[in-house]
């Protein structure tokens, strides 16, 4: 079975032993933002239409946001194309004047979607609408970071309980400000390439902490959407600075359509034991080396495009430490869909977007967990139970992808250390002669021998017996997945 064909393909997580991946601060600026230029031109169309195609069925409230979006965008498209001519013909007066009164009609728009709280708490009560939330998880901490065309309403008015019912927990919401398409393009592009400063980083940054700081609490869960991703990397590496290894094994990191061009974990020969396959709760506790990051991308999400699946499979010199979850055949999600739709238009109650662009939270949840989002859209046990998940396949490993990542960090390790003589980049040839010298190209090997060993125990497995995301869902909807395997089982005997 080819890769494309399959509905999933993995690619483990980069060993890195020899340490020669280059971290994005130390590479040339203004290369950087030239190439990050050209890869917002390429993928601009398609982010533009994802966006307008991404909901057919909104409700009056989405439908107002979607709205007001979209005359934002215009705005400030028009406001970026006339600032240079009416600065050459008008007076200096005048021209403030105009760009004041753009400025503040911006700001009101930005100010009306935004709302004033960032950081939302949802402590869904399971008793008032039949759900059983299981045992308190009073030490655990979840955490959710909505992405770019998701507002804050949207984001903890229904992703956020939608995301608690589903796993179980209680859980936080960070909201990300939206200042229009344009502007939000343009953050996203500096922030991959630099440090910014920003308050919704420093929020995420010190709830993280605190959580990792507290011994009562048992493991820290953030899951991030798109480019919220960026922020997530970036406070990872600082807590991966200021923390102790120990204290940072608690943290869990799950991104969907990843932005990010980067997800800097410590590397070497510590990080280089492999994860269980389908652990359980001990097993999570007392295996674990570091953090453990999982990404889902699917192939037409223009953010994954751009950041997990480029910086995995093209950019071989960067550093993208985690599992890669890539989500090839869309057809198993929208059957699902629509079969949902069948089930609940006639209660009139709100459908769910046929499409599948990845640009919304809910489309990787129906992909992933497609019988809990059913039941949680007021389906029936039957429908949901008829309905299959991406996870249930057996996936495609990608053991070409994870032997050239960790060969090229071989490479960089070499010529990094042979910069004084001149030398040129080695050889598979060269890099394996080399391999028992006293250097780090012996731990290079170690590493290239572990990316394979995982290849080959992932093997033939399916998505839910490695991640360990599923293993939560599990663990937080038993009542409900026992309601859906019976009905299952009474229509297979039917």
């Amino acid at each position: 079975m080819s890769m494309n064909s399959a509905p999933m393909t993995y690619i483990p997580p980069l060993c890195d032993g020899a340490c020669g991946t280059v971290p994005r601060s130390q590479q040339p600026m203004w290369v950087m933002m030239r190439q990050e230029i050209m890869c917002m031109m390429r993928m601009m169309p398609n982010i533009c239409w994802a966006m307008l195609t991404q909901r057919k069925h909104m409700s009056w409230p989405d439908m107002g946001e979607t709205m007001m979006h979209m005359l934002l965008t215009c705005m400030e498209m028009c406001m970026m194309a006339m600032a240079v001519p009416m600065w050459m013909m008008l007076p200096g007066a005048m021209f403030a004047m105009w760009m004041g009164c753009y400025v503040m009609m911006v700001m009101a728009m930005c100010w009306m979607m935004n709302g004033k709280e960032q950081m939302h708490m949802c402590n869904f009560d399971s008793s008032s609408e039949g759900w059983m939330m299981g045992q308190d998880m009073d030490n655990e901490k979840w955490m959710f970071m909505g992405g770019m065309g998701m507002s804050s309403r949207h984001c903890h008015m229904n992703t956020l309980p939608m995301l608690c019912r589903m796993f179980g927990r209680p859980m936080m919401c960070i909201c990300t400000p939206t200042w229009g398409m344009p502007f939000d393009m343009i953050c996203m592009m500096m922030q991959r390439c630099m440090t910014m400063p920003s308050q919704v980083r420093r929020n995420l940054y010190a709830q993280m902490r605190t959580a990792l700081l507290d011994d009562s609490m048992m493991r820290c869960v953030v899951m991030c959407h798109n480019d919220s991703a960026v922020l997530v990397s970036q406070a990872v590496s600082q807590l991966c600075c200021d923390l102790p290894a120990e204290k940072m094994r608690k943290l869990e990191i799950y991104t969907f359509g990843a932005a990010a061009s980067e997800f800097m974990l410590p590397a070497g020969e510590s990080m280089m034991e492999s994860s269980p396959m389908h652990p359980s709760t001990d097993m999570m506790e007392a295996e674990r080396k570091g953090v453990h990051v999982e990404h889902f991308a699917m192939t037409n999400d223009p953010f994954a495009q751009m950041g997990v699946l480029q910086s995995v499979r093209q950019n071989m010199n960067g550093r993208y430490c985690g599992g890669v979850f890539v989500m090839n055949d869309m057809a198993m999600m929208k059957n699902g869909k629509m079969m949902m739709n069948e089930k609940i238009m006639s209660k009139n109650m709100p459908t769910m977007p046929m499409t599948c662009s990845g640009l919304m939270m809910e489309d990787y949840m129906m992909a992933l967990f497609p019988a809990q989002m059913m039941m949680c859209m007021g389906a029936g046990a039957s429908a949901a139970a008829s309905c299959r998940s991406m996870m249930d396949s057996t996936m495609v490993v990608d053991r070409e992808c994870a032997e050239k990542r960790e060969i090229a960090a071989m490479s960089n390790y070499h010529a990094a250390s042979q910069m004084k003589k001149g030398s040129k980049r080695l050889s598979w040839t060269g890099l394996a002669a080399g391999a028992g010298q006293k250097n780090g190209m012996s731990a290079g090997m170690m590493g290239l021998e572990i990316a394979r060993r995982g290849c080959k125990d992932c093997d033939g497995h399916k998505g839910r017996e490695v991640s360990w995301l599923m293993g939560y869902m599990a663990m937080g909807n038993n009542t409900m997945m026992d309601k859906v395997g019976s009905t299952h089982a009474n229509m297979k005997r039917s």
